[in-house]
């Protein structure tokens, strides 16, 4: 049964001129010049995905273990705000947070649709987050409220999957958080969860984001049958980096 989209995430999909979230079109770590020009100029891609890192005093674009970028985060989203496309904001570094919050709520607010993102609690044999949950969402809450909130796990590959104790203590975190969010699931750990993130899309009205590089036609074709493209985002690649647009034939 289609899963219906709560009123508050419409004015995001009429901004991005598509009608649910499944038609977003994402470019996944665009971090470098050469990256984000060619984002900016893709009629198929709608909002646009940078990992922001602090080397040394430097507020770059760079996913670790990179360390080196020709793009700060500021001509990053300038260039994404003059291009029209949303700005997803994927902190990698705790001490980038309230600068970019602030910069962004100066001159972007308005403008553009505006996720912020940030990895907050340990996933599928993920290690301990760099981020202080509570930390992290209170000081979107307070400088950048009209942001959607994208949260997720730690993750790293061939683990068994998200539990029931993982996913409570996100749910947890957020019981008392009026902000829009999308959770953010790893692709390849979705099907053997996906019981229990049904009922989520059912009692509330988050979405989710459905992230990650996989290999598997038969998951893709899982992932297409069985979640909602009204409540799920998906920025899903090949292993070679190659986006799949899942709601395309």
């Amino acid at each position: 049964m289609p899963l219906a989209l709560a009123a508050r995430w419409q004015p995001i999909m009429e901004a991005l001129g598509v009608k649910r979230p499944g038609d977003v079109g994402w470019i996944h770590g665009a971090n470098s010049s050469q990256a984000l020009l060619g984002a900016l100029s893709d009629p198929n891609v709608h909002f646009i995905e940078g990992d922001i890192s602090v080397v040394g005093e430097e507020i770059i674009m760079a996913h670790p273990p990179v360390t080196e970028s020709d793009l700060g985060f500021e001509n990053w989203l300038d260039l994404t705000i003059d291009a029209g496309k949303g700005a997803k904001l994927d902190f990698k570094s705790p001490e980038a947070v309230t600068h970019c919050l602030t910069y962004a709520a100066q001159h972007a607010l308005g403008k553009i649709p505006l996720c912020v993102n940030a990895d907050v609690l340990a996933g599928p044999g993920g290690g301990k987050p760099v981020f202080k949950p509570d930390q992290f969402t209170g000081l979107c809450n307070r400088i950048l409220p009209q942001a959607f909130l994208s949260l997720g796990w730690t993750v790293e590959e061939g683990e068994s999957g998200y539990t029931k104790e993982m996913i409570d203590e996100m749910l947890n975190l957020l019981v008392e958080d009026q902000a829009s969010v999308s959770l953010c699931f790893h692709a390849g750990y979705l099907r053997n969860a996906w019981t229990r993130l049904e009922k989520i899309l059912e009692e509330t009205d988050y979405t989710f984001t459905i992230w990650g590089r996989i290999d598997d036609r038969g998951l893709l074709s899982w992932i297409r049958a069985s979640t909602p493209p009204g409540r799920c985002f998906y920025d899903v690649q090949w292993q070679d980096g190659t986006q799949i647009h899942l709601t395309s034939p």
